[in-house]
């Protein structure tokens, strides 16, 4: 067991023939959490913190190697992996350089897509009921492949407005361009749903992490199997489903995992009838959510990853930099908290006084007591208070930005139509009766959050790997998006590879049974049985196409999903 490993197992004599424990790691910015749950029970076996290592598979790995210490490798029924991968490849520009053909058609100026400067705009395009209006031009886009080549790019992303309804002219470019690339990106493959910029941006995005994403999952795998483990292994999404690894050529999928792998927590130990804030408190920043009804929020078009708005389906949160490893200074007479952090706490070896340090000087968290107090008796002496009252003021400082971020939040949800995973509440003023405060610092910040929130503040137990406990709880997700249009007599749904011949009379419930057979399709493609779950439409419409003043036949679109969901509920 590694030197700064906190262990917490817990001896339970799991039957190796059990093979129903599933595993949740979750790498965050400060430690990486892992849990092994018994999903009949709703037990958790074993959980586990580890520092977070530059190289996310080792710390990975680590935690995987204390569960081990407890459970049996044949017990293990799922793996799950929350990885920062993708976001921190995002953030600090580790991207790697791709390139972009876009098949804007007329009346786009494209320039506004993306700032890549690999960006090329050919000629072809279909209009929105999937016609060709104009034809690509082959030796253009060779043109353009060997000009990408040339300059050394690898990877190239393909998107083509209205290319979800018909994705001939993508298809043709992504073959061509196959010879020059190692990777290409097809937008249409990625979602269905119409926003071309979005769309642009996923499959760029999409491409850009490629390399970075299979060499993870390769290493990872390997990892997994050489310590006995047969079992799946699954990465979680940003909506807070899971998606086995293999079948994740998408890594912006994954962006975000982490506050997802929060919510998804702490709906796992708590049943939150009322509104309810939730709360994970990590070292380096906050995450802010909210629950309704008994569900997360949704974005309602599609994470914002960086400067990149992509139509990957997320939950709804905002993180604040502002966290337990948080930087303290004093300065014009004012008590400021992050956002920047400079390493773990004083306490624990680090350079400046952090939260945590108060936390540590007054009996609420372990930590060197001694290391604490030296790091904020200069800013005791500048405060000219006691080392004591020094630290229950950066913890209500603390409280209070939190607080004031939750108010933010609060204010933006209300300013915007409110999607659950289950419905469009249309009109509703999200007003929450209280909140749920999960993560490392969680239970010693309670009483400052509690005292500025003014609603009851709950920590659960196991608060300080509920991102783990999400993690391993996660239901599998699946979503499609299909139109017809009779009038042509062509069906398309994108994400499960469906384009073919329907008749004038095709109905919209009849496109229902097929997105529904589609979505079992994709799900034993995966090797998961969709037995528990139940897909459902989550957005329809249907309008009659008027041509020469006579119905000339039906529009049908149609969003079918197996929404986010959990396994089970955690004690």
């Amino acid at each position: 067991m590694g030197e700064n490993r906190q262990s917490l197992s817990r001896k339970t004599g799991v039957s190796p023939a059990v093979n129903r424990l599933y595993v949740g790691i979750d790498v965050g910015g400060t430690h990486t959490d892992g849990v092994a749950v018994d999903i009949d029970a709703g037990r958790i076996v074993h959980k586990v913190k580890v520092p977070t290592t530059p190289d996310l598979g080792e710390c990975s790995m680590a935690a995987l190697e204390d569960i081990l210490e407890t459970v049996s490798a044949e017990s293990v029924g799922r793996v799950l992996l929350s990885t920062t991968l993708a976001t921190n490849a995002v953030a600090t520009g580790l991207l790697e350089p791709a390139g972009l053909i876009i098949l804007p058609g007329p009346g786009m100026n494209p320039s506004f897509l993306t700032s890549t400067p690999d960006r090329h705009a050919a000629g072809g395009a279909v209009d929105h009921r999937g016609r060709e209006i104009a034809p690509i031009d082959e030796e253009e886009i060779i043109r353009i492949c060997e000009s990408l080549s040339f300059k050394g790019i690898s990877v190239v992303a393909v998107a083509g407005k209205f290319a979800g309804r018909n994705p001939t002219q993508e298809l043709k470019v992504g073959e061509l361009a196959e010879r020059y690339f190692d990777h290409v990106s097809l937008g249409h493959r990625l979602s269905g749903a119409l926003n071309f910029p979005r769309r642009v941006a996923t499959a760029f995005l999409a491409a850009s992490l490629w390399r970075r994403q299979k060499g993870f999952i390769e290493a990872i795998s390997e990892s997994v199997r050489k310590r006995g483990i047969t079992a799946p292994l699954f990465l979680l999404r940003a909506d807070g489903g899971a998606g086995l690894a293999s079948m994740v050529d998408n890594a912006a999928q994954t962006a975000l995992s982490g506050p997802a792998a929060s919510i998804m927590g702490a709906l796992a130990m708590n049943g939150h009838e009322e509104e309810t804030i939730t709360l994970d408190v990590g070292g380096t920043t906050t995450d802010i959510s909210l629950i309704l009804r008994g569900a997360p929020l949704l974005e309602p078009h599609g994470a914002t990853i960086g400067e990149y708005k992509t139509q990957i389906r997320s939950l709804f949160n905002r993180s604040v930099a502002i966290g337990g490893d948080s930087e303290v200074i004093f300065a014009s007479g004012k008590l400021l908290i992050g956002p920047m952090r400079r390493g773990p706490a004083a306490s624990y070896g680090g350079p400046v006084p952090t939260p945590t340090d108060a936390m540590v000087l007054l009996g609420r968290a372990a930590g060197d007591e001694t290391l604490a107090e030296n790091a904020l008796r200069p800013i005791a002496r500048e405060m000219e208070v006691t080392t004591e009252t020094c630290a229950m003021r950066i913890l209500e400082e603390t409280g209070k930005e939190i607080a004031e971020a939750v108010r933010d939040f609060v204010s933006e949800v209300n300013r915007r139509p409110v999607y659950t995973i289950y419905e469009l509440l249309e009109g509703h003023k999200v007003n929450p009766k209280r909140a749920l405060l999960v993560g490392g610092p969680g239970r010693a910040l309670a009483p400052y959050l509690e005292a500025r929130l003014k609603v009851p503040v709950h920590v659960p137990p196991h608060y300080d790997v509920a991102n783990a406990i999400g993690a391993a709880v996660a239901g599998v997700t699946f979503e499609v998006n299909a139109a017809a249009d009779t009038a042509r007599g062509v069906l398309s749904i994108p994400e499960a590879g469906i384009y073919r011949k329907i008749s004038r009379g095709y109905t919209i419930g009849e496109m229902e049974t097929e997105c529904e057979n589609a979505l079992r399709q994709l799900a034993e493609d995966s090797g998961i049985k969709l037995e528990a779950f139940t897909p459902e439409a989550v957005e329809r419409e249907s309008f009659n196409i008027i041509e020469d003043y006579q119905r000339a036949g039906s529009i049908h679109r149609l969003r079918v999903q197996v929404r986010p969901s959990i396994l089970c509920k955690v004690e």
